[in-house]
């Protein structure tokens, strides 16, 4: 039926080319037995495996925390650098002082397993995060060494919270006492905090990491987690608990919101991997697989270097052309889930990835389809485009979605994989 369809969409475009004599014979002269559709989906596709860029992740909706280790892709972390302000001018009032201090940050998700434990530590940044700076995947700011807190807990993304000191349920959320005693006495040093300058002088900003990073990790393959955490929510703060000379029991708490500097770092660690291989170019790569993962790790880039073959005996006419991915069989683990979503972009002269003609097309998705497994994108335009202009074809990036606010990748099956492979499928029109 499909075929048929597009048989009819190419004869009516043919048809619209010419226009009609008055005695109804087609002008010029043309002969339809000349037409001819055909349908290919054996062009072969190289596949490259190449380290992603840093991205900016200060602007993100969610901030990533933890240590994983994925059985295909290695050791992955992210760590969270973030100052922190007031809501508004604070006075503590005479007499005041500490019971505690608290770090309080909302879940939004989970990557990895969910039974494991994570062990971070909490240290202080030696200044806050410049408000007017642009923070990248790979960035890091300089912290103070003392250590604030080190807490080890399994991450609860379904039960509520109860705060002993309101007696109010909240939605889920990491609650970190920090408890170093020079910590809470420089925050008894002065009861007055008129602006957030003020207040850096006894806090320059958090930096949360895990304790173990991508190069000491003794995590077996799909142990540990990254938890996605809402940072803009009312429920990630830092509050202090205290009393002063008039009442028990109060709380201030200073704010990490939409309007406060703040990113994720990531890193990973490809030793003993396939990933290695095919970033080092190995002769032993697995060239049945190709690879994405989000967090700033890798991509994919493809070629079809014979696409022009098409035109070997003539003009032809793209009714349709669909790049399909397919997810690699038994490549998704217990904890290892494939990307929601993928993006494919072109790739320009100086190697940067910029939109495709099809790219505002409304089947441009990139969503993985769960009943076929695969993802698919139109690229109609795009393979026209490659045959009938002269530039240079530099290529296209297959890049992960969302790669600042989630821990999943893709093994997709290459060309050269048998069961799920990489395909162009390509309907088209040949004329003479």
């Amino acid at each position: 039926m499909t075929r048929k369809i597009y048989l009819l969409s190419a004869l009516l475009f043919i048809a619209l080319l010419f226009s009609c004599k008055k005695d109804g014979e087609l002008s010029p002269d043309f002969d339809l037995s000349a037409v001819s559709i055909q349908f290919t989906d054996t062009l072969s596709i190289e596949a490259i495996v190449v380290k992603e860029d840093s991205f900016r992740t200060d602007l993100s909706e969610f901030y990533l925390l933890g240590l994983y280790h994925d059985p295909l892709f290695g050791v992955k972390s992210s760590s969270i650098y973030t100052n922190v302000k007031l809501a508004g001018s604070t006075n503590f009032g005479s007499g005041f002082s500490i019971d505690s201090i608290v770090l309080t940050l909302a879940y939004a998700g989970l990557y990895g397993n969910p039974n494991s434990s994570m062990s971070i530590n909490v240290y202080e940044l030696s200044s806050p995060l410049d408000e007017s700076k642009n923070y990248y995947s790979n960035d890091t700011a300089a912290y103070n060494s003392t250590l604030l807190k080190s807490l080890t807990f399994t991450p609860n993304l379904t039960d509520s919270v109860l705060t002993a000191i309101d007696g109010v349920m909240h939605a889920p959320h990491l609650r970190i006492k920090i408890d170093d005693p020079t910590f809470i006495s420089n925050f008894e040093s002065d009861t007055l905090y008129s602006d957030n300058a003020a207040l850096n002088n006894v806090l320059g900003g958090l930096y949360i990491t895990t304790a173990n990073n991508v190069t000491n990790s003794s995590l077996i393959a799909e142990e540990g987690s990254i938890a996605y955490f809402d940072m803009h929510s009312s429920l990630s703060t830092v509050t202090i608990y205290y009393k002063n000379a008039t009442t028990d029991s109060l709380q201030e708490s200073f704010l990490i919101d939409a309007d406060t500097k703040k990113f994720s770092r990531f890193a990973h660690n490809y030793t003993g991997t396939d990933i290695e291989k095919h970033l080092t170019n190995s002769v032993s790569k697995d060239t049945t697989v190709s690879y994405l993962s989000s967090m700033a790790g890798v991509r994919t880039k493809l070629k079809v270097p014979y696409l022009k073959t098409l035109l070997k005996d003539g003009n032809i006419i793209i009714n349709k052309a669909e790049l399909t991915i397919p997810v690699a069989i038994n490549t998704s683990g217990n904890y290892d889930t494939p990307l929601a979503a993928i993006g494919l972009a072109a790739i320009n002269a100086n190697g940067e990835a910029i939109f495709t003609p099809d790219a505002t097309s409304y089947d441009y998705c990139g969503c993985l389809n769960t009943s076929t497994n695969t993802y698919t994108f139109d690229v109609s335009r795009y393979v026209h485009q490659l045959l009938y202009e002269t530039s240079t074809d530099y290529g296209m990036y297959l890049i992960a979605r969302g790669g600042a606010v989630n821990a999943n990748r893709l093994v997709f099956g290459s060309s050269y994989n048998a069961f799920s492979p990489l395909k162009l499928n390509i309907t088209y029109s040949k004329y003479n």
